[in-house]
């Protein structure tokens, strides 16, 4: 009686820690990410959000949620301080997370989308910083979440292979904003880098591999003129 006694409290001692165990990594990587200056966890969130829209709008709505939720859910909360104060606006993506639930396609709700994209260029706009050290942050993460995300030949981790997309939209958009003779520079680099998600954000069977991701965020980092992504 006592052996089984005991052998349920280990079962229910390592079920407990099983449940825990996810959301104290989650609150780990959230606190890393709130030391961030305000204008790199914009970048970081405005990544997660880009894969987010995009998978909505080819109707991956399971796929798209969890990247929507960085705007809105409490585990991210630390991601958002001081935001506001520039102009950022819960409202839109609320409704977007809203209209997941209910799996709306994104045709009904597609200017809820825009709005929704619309506010975080606003607020990058507002918020400001070097766009190259930026770029170069997000190349790093591109790195960081691309190497959890392909393990060998294969997809391990769907949502860092989609997350590290997302990172890589949102470098396009803030080298778009760099001096026309920059932006020229970094063009060929930047297709090359987006074409290595050989089917957007949607998983595929023989994806990039990473060194080859790594060998294009560099000539993108040389070209830019800062040190290179790890």
């Amino acid at each position: 009686m006592a052996h089984s006694f005991n052998r349920s409290i280990v079962l229910i001692t390592f079920l407990l820690l099983w449940i825990t165990l996810p959301k104290v990594v989650i609150a780990s990587e959230s606190d890393e990410v709130s030391d961030l200056p305000l204008e790199f966890r914009l970048a970081f969130m405005t990544g997660h959000v880009k894969a987010g829209l995009e998978l909505y709008r080819l109707g991956e709505l399971d796929m798209a949620a969890p990247h929507l939720l960085h705007p809105v859910s409490e585990t991210h909360k630390l991601e958002r301080i001081g935001l506001e104060k520039f102009g950022f606006n819960s409202a839109p993506f609320i409704k977007v997370s809203e209209a997941l639930e209910s799996k709306k396609a994104a045709s009904d709700i597609e200017p809820l989308l825009q709005q929704s994209d619309a506010n975080l260029n606003y607020v990058s706009q507002q918020v400001g910083g070097n766009t190259s050290e930026i770029i170069n942050f997000l190349l790093d993460t591109i790195i960081d979440e691309y190497s959890i995300g392909v393990t060998g030949d294969k997809i391990t981790d769907l949502g860092e292979y989609q997350d590290a997309y997302g990172f890589q939209v949102v470098v396009q958009s803030q080298a778009a904003t760099l001096p026309d003779q920059k932006r020229d520079l970094l063009g060929s680099a930047l297709a090359d880098l987006e074409s290595l998600w050989l089917n957007g954000p949607l998983p595929v069977q023989n994806p990039t591999s990473v060194d080859d991701m790594v060998a294009a965020v560099q000539a993108i980092a040389q070209r830019l003129g800062t040190q290179n992504p790890n």
